[in-house]
């Protein structure tokens, strides 16, 4: 899985026709009393790690971006490359390089592991800023007069994770988010082969943290997330498949490092046997690694973070993943705390998914 200077770089296209939008459906209702107040549409489809599609609602053929779900994806390097066996790369170092961590404590000690073991330090983190989203670490940060660092984004173990695939390599840290260099071509072809796409299908932009974000049809999401859970393909070669399996199995035995306290990505792995991984603008997937496995992928239109659960939830209760009740009770609450209403699944899709 080396880098391919035969791949070019997407390169953006001045004037292009925007791609119209997906076909989406209602997926999710706020309920405020008897009356329905708002509606999130959306769409998701579920297929197996030979690309059958097993179900779908709205269009499974539409782009969409895949922000933070593409995470275990980008990972890959890090174990294939021979990076994480040479430092000593494991465990919850591995399941943070996959996450949108909240900040705590934890997470950024296993970051600052990552970087140790590479010779490197928080200054070479190129992730930008933010407060923790841990409420009570973000407090505790104020409070102690200090401001937010790279450290505390929740992308900070992808890109530590990356920085140590370059050290190990001998490229360039300063330029490591480069669409253009090494690593990111690499990681383009990663996420390609996952997806079964040719590198220039997988078409790029750019994340919030700096590094590339990709886009492919959501139909390819689930099957990249369904490949995962079940340890690779067929056609994968060695070290791919052994890559695979490792990031798969670090997520399953470390949800908490993959988000943290409260978060829906943990508690959903820690509730079923699933891999799960969101992505910002209400992105979702996750995966069975059951037999046949299976991979699910969900996108809501508006990006509303509130309609995910209750529509994955849904989605996942037709293939028969049971969750603990608490995880199904949506709730609208007054500024008094209390209860005035549920987020719920919209009647129609909680049918026909």
């Amino acid at each position: 899985m080396g880098p391919d200077p035969s791949v070019e770089p997407a390169q953006a296209l001045p004037g292009a026709i925007p791609d119209p939008p997906p076909f989406d459906t209602p997926v999710t209702a706020v309920w405020r009393g008897d009356l329905m107040e708002s509606i999130h549409r959306g769409r998701y489809v579920v297929c197996d790690a030979r690309g059958e599609t097993l179900s779908s609602l709205g269009d499974p053929d539409g782009y969409v971006y895949l922000r933070s779900a593409a995470k275990p994806f980008q990972a890959l390097p890090l174990v294939f490359s021979g990076a994480a066996d040479e430092l000593g790369i494991a465990g919850e170092e591995l399941a943070v390089a996959c996450a949108s961590h909240s900040g705590e404590p934890r997470h950024l000690a296993a970051v600052r592991s990552i970087l140790r073991k590479a010779g490197l330090s928080e200054d070479d983190l190129q992730n930008g800023t933010h407060p923790p989203m841990h409420t009570l670490t973000a407090a505790r940060l104020a409070r102690n007069g200090e401001k937010p660092r790279a450290i505390h984004g929740n992308c900070s173990g992808k890109h530590a994770g990356m920085l140590a695939v370059c050290a190990h390599a001998s490229w360039d840290t300063h330029t490591y988010r480069d669409p253009e260099g090494p690593l990111q071509m690499l990681v383009r072809r990663t996420v390609a082969k996952l997806c079964d796409l040719e590198p220039e299908a997988v078409r790029l932009a750019d994340d919030n943290c700096g590094v590339p974000v990709f886009a492919t049809p959501l139909r390819n999401l689930a099957l990249g997330f369904a490949r995962l859970a079940a340890g690779g393909a067929e056609d994968f070669p060695d070290d791919l498949q052994e890559a695979v399996q490792r990031i798969r199995d670090a997520m399953r035995a470390h949800p908490y490092m993959v988000a943290g306290t409260g978060r829906f990505d943990t508690k959903l792995m820690e509730a079923t046997d699933l891999v799960a991984k969101s992505g910002a603008e209400a992105v979702f997937a996750a995966a069975s690694p059951g037999t046949p496995s299976w991979g699910l992928a969900l996108k809501i239109s508006d990006g509303a973070p509130r309609a995910v659960a209750p529509a994955v939830l849904a989605a996942l209760a037709r293939r028969g993943v049971r969750v603990p009740h608490e995880m199904k009770e949506g709730v609208v609450t007054d500024l008094h705390g209390e209860v005035v209403g549920k987020i719920s699944p919209e009647t129609s899709f909680s049918q026909k998914t």
